[in-house]
């Protein structure tokens, strides 16, 4: 019964209550034939605003989570539906959401609570003109009543929704209403009238356009009606029956768990049969189940193997079998099938057979007590669901009148707070205009001051150059010229050989050619500085150098990277390296006592990196307040996006660490 059950669930995956409501949920229906992410559609649709068309959006990706096996994602935006529907006053969505609740609790074999869901609905749907949902309503709440075995119960209800479904042509509602009541006659024993409305199904299932759907379900009411040859002992017949019908290779690729039913079913008739393959299948259908992790079909498995061993009087592995399904059944909760196991068990445990036969009463005692006390409780459930529509009627009417005053509140409270929102936004508006009018000034100041300060240093470089043109002139064409003449004059020894000559002449040329190398060195140096295109810039700091050298005996030692072109630096940020090189040599030159200071610039990737460095007398950075000086520094830093370092210890100088990005 259980394993009944299992498929019946199955069949609810291709029937749902998909009746759409217009074009344009039609339309969105399409759009999974890309190969979009549901996630990415779902996330999609959440941010917008909800109406008909999101719901039907949300109803179908819903509805695709739920056939892939993402229950809880199923379950979550099903609950979205019904709560906005619910505030939107849209009846299909209220009904959409509790119906698919109720199935998501029926899926999971919480039947309580599915009970309590599908009753609401079907509430919901009578009170309605077009009663929506109503046919697939009744029919889960149909199979609900089938799994407490209320047969008679599940088949007038299974009934009610047949008419339904085919007044409406409801061709799916129509096959899942056939084989639900085919499953009630069975619990009836009624084995004829069962197989009459699963053969019903059968021709309905051949009208499906659908092939995918056509082959699935006619498999498993296939199985069905060879399961009621079974139970007629038609072992022979639910074998040939299954062999002409189903197309096994085919179906071992596309739904591995309906190919072990009915793998299961031949081996169990084989079996009854007393066909020596009946092993090999029932060891392929115990391997997929375990794969699969079916409990019922492993129950089953285990159960239909610990029989065949019993029958070959191995009761060792019979025991061993036995013991495995009825620890599977008592977990999982499948009672009915721990019963037949116990009787199995007594058979195979002789010395055991009281334990067991005791076990049975208990456990077939308790299982009757349940299903008396299901029943009362749905019974309940349904007056229930009545009581608390009525009271909530009452409830809704209070609320309403308290949300109209509340909503009152709430307006005047946010124009309150709106207006004070206004005015300090306002005022903050205004701050930041001065605020950003002060650092435009300042910074039109700094550019005048930069730009004056490179206009002094250009009229200083231009009458160092010129001097610098001038002497290398002077050495070039005035010193060499008459050094080279000096050694033309020396070719004496051309004439004169002897020992005396030979040894001043060497004397004088070598003295010569080192003067002239010595110069020739100098006048390049001179014309290469010449046109060195960080002048400016570096310039300006080595004025700070001469400035602090009038007063002081501080040794200052600069070193540029040869990769910084300070042509391309913007003048902001050479503004505020020099004043922040200008404000720590001033602090060195009060504070400090230092003999030297290095001071390094250096390029890397796409970032200055610049360090001060003195030997003086230090300071203890922790205790340590920092001075107007350093936030200035540190303040400047931040503006050119850079990072400031200041590391100190007494006694061990200090070391400031700039890092600029260009």
């Amino acid at each position: 019964m259980k394993n009944i059950f299992l498929l019946l669930i199955s069949c609810l995956f291709i029937w749902g209550c998909q009746q759409k409501t217009n074009q344009a949920e039609s339309n969105f229906d399409s759009s999974f034939n890309r190969k979009d992410s549901l996630d990415v559609l779902y996330f999609n649709l959440s941010n917008k605003k909800y109406d008909t068309i999101i719901r039907g959006q949300l109803s179908d990706i819903a509805e695709k989570y739920r056939i892939n096996l993402s229950y809880e994602k199923f379950f979550k935006i099903s609950k979205i539906i019904e709560s906005k529907s619910a505030f939107i006053k849209d009846t299909f969505g209220i009904l959409k959401g509790k119906s698919n609740i109720g199935l998501y609790y029926y899926e999971k074999v919480t039947l309580d609570s599915a009970y309590l869901f599908v009753c609401s609905s079907e509430k919901i749907s009578n009170k309605n003109k077009h009663k929506l949902f109503l046919g697939s309503i009744l029919r889960i709440k149909a199979n609900i009543l089938w799994c407490h075995k209320d047969y008679s119960g599940a088949e007038a209800t299974a009934i009610q929704a047949l008419k339904i479904a085919s007044q409406k042509k409801y061709v799916e509602d129509i096959i899942g209403c056939y084989m639900t009541i085919g499953n009630c006659l069975e619990g009836m024993n009624n084995y004829e009238k069962a197989l009459d409305y699963y053969n019903k199904a059968i021709l309905k299932i051949e009208a499906l356009e659908k092939p995918q759907q056509n082959s699935e379900l006619k498999n498993q009411t296939h199985n069905y009606i060879a399961r009621i040859y079974q139970k007629q002992n038609l072992h022979q017949k639910a074998i040939s029956y299954l062999e002409d019908s189903v197309n096994f290779d085919k179906l071992k690729k596309s739904d591995l768990r309906t190919y072990s039913s009915i793998i299961n079913t031949i081996a169990y008739s084989k079996f009854k049969l007393n066909n020596p393959k009946a092993l090999p299948l029932f060891k392929e259908v115990l391997q997929i189940s375990e794969s699969t992790k079916i409990a019922p079909t492993q129950v089953e498995a285990n159960t239909h193997l610990g029989e065949y061993y019993l029958s070959k009087n191995d009761t060792l592995s019979a025991k061993s079998y036995f013991n495995i399904a009825q620890k599977l059944a008592h977990q999982n909760q499948i009672f009915e099938d721990e019963l037949k196991i116990l009787r199995f068990l007594a058979l195979a445990n002789p010395k055991k057979n009281t334990y067991y036969s005791n076990r049975f009463i208990q456990l077939n005692d308790s299982l009757q007590s349940v299903e008396r006390a299901t029943r009362d409780k749905f019974a309940r459930i349904e007056f229930e669901t009545d009581e608390v529509t009525s009271n909530n009627k009452v409830v809704q009417a209070e609320n309403s009148k308290l949300s109209r005053r509340v909503l009152f509140i709430a307006s005047f409270s946010l124009l309150f707070l709106f207006v004070i929102f206004l005015w300090i936004r306002m005022n903050a508006q205004k701050n930041k205009a001065r605020e950003l009018l002060l650092k435009q000034e300042q910074q039109k100041a700094n550019e005048v001051i930069y730009q004056l300060m490179l206009d002094q240093q250009q009229k200083i470089e231009e009458g160092k150059n010129i001097e610098k043109l001038r002497i290398s002139q002077e050495l070039h064409d005035g010193v060499m010229g008459k050094l080279s003449s000096i050694r033309l004059n020396l070719y004496v020894l051309n004439k004169k050989t002897d020992e005396e000559t030979i040894k001043k002449c060497l004397e004088y040329i070598k003295e010569i050619q080192n003067i002239e190398k010595e110069i020739r060195k100098i006048a390049h140096d001179l014309n290469r500085n010449l046109f060195s295109s960080d002048v400016d810039f570096i310039a300006i700091v080595e004025n700070i150098f001469t400035a602090i050298k009038n007063h002081s005996n501080i040794d200052f030692d600069l070193k540029t990277g040869e990769n910084i072109d300070w042509s391309t630096v913007s003048t902001a940020i050479k503004i505020n390296i020099y004043r922040i090189i200008q404000e720590a040599l001033q602090n060195i030159d009060k504070y400090a006592a230092a003999n030297n200071v290095a001071i390094r610039m250096d390029k890397k990737d796409a970032t200055l990196i610049i360090s001060i460095a003195d030997d003086g007398v230090g300071f203890n950075t922790k205790n340590s307040k920092n001075g107007i000086g350093l936030q200035n520094m540190q303040k400047r830093a931040e503006e050119c996006n850079g990072t400031f370092h200041i590391v100190s210890t007494p006694k061990t100088g200090t070391k400031i660490s700039l890092l600029i990005p260009i």
